[in-house]
């Protein structure tokens, strides 16, 4: 509509070139109208153009985060449950370092404990949602810069810190696995299983394995600033949280 006014317009323009019936003056207080009326439709075009699309990339946003704030839900249950999981990884590791060498093994419940330290468990969190949007360049149409901040210093920064911390028990793990696989001696026994376990080093690599306080203190961190992100996601859309209950 707006394109049609401004052709219809600048059509009159040029006819007024043609007009000889008015004077000078009179042909440019009409020409002055008639530019004006063309720079306030295409002014009104442009306007019209931007709000169009800042309402679709709104919907964006609303779309993103409403999904978003699923996905962060089900990593901050994530991070309770591999939080419960590490604890029971310490408790076996601090059962096995404290064996003692002078006595027996009992056979089921040091070999439950033996398979158990071979276990581990990482933080897998669902980013499709987040790096696709990222990908695409729409990060930037989220309006609010605080929640914007947050979401960034999740992705960014806490699940950084989680991988990185991660990997140190990982690294220790994995000390422990080559040390039982080339210390060994003879066959693959409970016996010399025992043996390893409770040698010096054994036990020094067995409580290595305890993880960090770190570790718990990131998963917490990335719960809290998750949890954070939710309540300003419901905040934003009120009526989406309603629907959710």
């Amino acid at each position: 509509m707006a394109e049609q006014e401004i052709a219809k317009h600048t059509k009159n323009v040029v006819r007024l070139f043609d007009k000889s019936e008015h004077g000078w003056r009179h042909k440019l207080g009409e020409m002055a109208l008639e530019i004006f009326t063309i720079v306030f439709a295409v002014s009104l075009s442009i306007w019209l153009h931007s709000l169009s699309e800042n309402r679709h990339e709104q919907q964006q946003v609303r779309t993103f985060l409403l999904g978003l704030r699923h996905d962060i839900a089900n990593d901050i249950s994530a991070t309770a449950q591999l939080s419960t999981a590490y604890h029971s990884f310490d408790a076996n590791f601090d059962y096995l370092s404290k064996l003692d060498p002078r006595s027996a093994p009992e056979p089921e419940k040091f070999e439950a404990s033996y398979r158990l330290a071979d276990n581990n468990i990482y933080f897998n969190p669902v980013v499709s949602r987040y790096q696709g949007f990222k990908s695409a360049g729409k990060l930037t149409h989220i309006e609010n810069e605080v929640l914007l901040e947050k979401i960034l210093g999740l992705y960014e920064s806490a699940t950084v810190g989680i991988k990185s911390s991660e990997r140190g028990w990982a690294n220790n793990q994995d000390k422990f696995r080559a040390y039982m696989e080339n210390d060994m001696v003879g066959d693959d026994t409970l016996a010399e299983r025992y043996r390893l376990v409770v040698a010096p080093k054994g036990k020094r690599l067995l409580r290595h394995q305890i993880a960090f306080p770190q570790l718990y203190e990131r998963y917490g961190e990335y719960a809290a600033l998750g949890a954070e992100i939710i309540k300003e996601i419901e905040r934003e859309y009120p009526e989406a949280s309603q629907e959710k209950k």
